[in-house]
């Protein structure tokens, strides 16, 4: 389970109780770049009774959404990046894996892999690849083959909210065009085979996830996506259901009983994370079923943190800021020159 929460205090409650699998940071857990170091090294140094290293995440797209402290320039989007030379993107991953390996972090819940159609969800502007599904499925192995090896990418978010003009932070979209959704899946089933972890988002699949978001449907999971995908399936960010009233009430018992590995959460302190550990837990206890899907998710975790050599060293080397920014802002100008 990831959690994030701007009081890192209570997250080490919970990495020391509860022996959480991973954080995602924000940018509201630090002020600047030496705060950031100093925020990692404490959530890798409570974990050190531990056996198992932290997943350290952050969702760094660049653009929009971007985490790291303001002392680091912000990469352009990459839109635009991939609309003015597709082979932009191996020098923009290449960047990211720098700054996030250098920095202790271990996993970027990036690229998104959704498909842009132009009248898709005002969330998505400019966060996807330029172009059709043959322009994604480039960009996104370029941003595979280039970002740093110890850095775990998470593809999302599949299906893909390109079929839809509704935004998941607000309400849950409906996908109807079907016969559409090949080709959003399609770039997704193109680097599954390079890519360790996927997101799923929460994305209703008329007719197939039974008024479901498929991140929470152990259907559309177990039958769609689980059979062809042995990598970590990891769920979009719970609380986006939380606030929607039809969802409001089972939300995290269907993700909990639901085929995925890693569950998203937000939370304001560590006595609501014991409060969801011991659901989970009494779920696990009334089902054997669960418990061996449990068993396979805890497999494939420890796999992958081995695979990438995951360590909770709190030696951490930190970057070159003023290197760093050079190599961005040349970067920004190739996308922004013209003749």
């Amino acid at each position: 389970m990831g959690v994030n929460n701007q009081n890192i205090s209570e997250i080490i409650k919970l990495i020391k109780k509860a022996y959480l699998g991973g954080v995602i940071l924000y940018k509201k857990n630090y002020h600047n770049y030496f705060d950031m170091l100093l925020v990692i090294k404490k959530l890798k140094d409570a974990n050190k009774d531990n056996k198992i290293p932290l997943f350290i995440a952050i969702d760094q797209e660049g653009g929009k959404v971007n985490r790291l402290p303001n002392e680091i320039h912000n990469l352009k989007n990459i839109y635009d990046v991939s609309k003015k030379d597709i082979s932009l993107v191996k020098d923009y991953a290449s960047i990211i894996g720098k700054i996030l390996t250098n920095s202790g972090i271990n996993m970027n819940l990036a690229p998104v892999v959704d498909i842009d159609n132009g009248t898709s969800a005002k969330s998505l502007y400019k966060r996807c690849f330029y172009g059709d599904y043959k322009n994604v499925i480039k960009g996104t192995n370029y941003y595979l083959d280039n970002l740093n090896k110890k850095i775990i990418p998470v593809i999302k978010h599949y299906p893909g909210h390109g079929l839809t003009t509704r935004d998941t932070h607000f309400i849950v979209p409906y996908i109807t065009k079907l016969n559409k959704l090949d080709e959003h899946i399609k770039p997704f089933n193109e680097c599954m085979d390079k890519c360790d972890a996927l997101m799923v988002g929460h994305l209703v699949i008329r007719g197939f996830t039974n008024l479901l978001p498929a991140s929470i449907s152990d259907k559309f999971l177990s039958e769609c996506l689980r059979k062809d995908y042995q990598g970590l399936i990891i769920t979009d960010e719970m609380n986006m259901l939380k606030k929607q009233l039809f969802y409001h009430f089972n939300y995290l018992d269907k993700a909990l009983k639901a085929n995925s590995d890693i569950i998203l959460l937000k939370i304001k302190d560590a006595n609501e994370g014991y409060k969801i550990l011991d659901k989970y837990q009494r779920i696990l206890l009334s089902n054997k079923h669960y418990q061996d899907r449990l068993d396979d998710s805890v497999k494939r975790i420890i796999n992958i943190k081995e695979k990438y050599h995951i360590s909770d060293n709190t030696n951490i080397l930190g970057i070159d800021i003023d290197k760093i920014n050079k190599e961005i802002d040349n970067l920004n100008e190739k996308v922004n020159f013209t003749l």
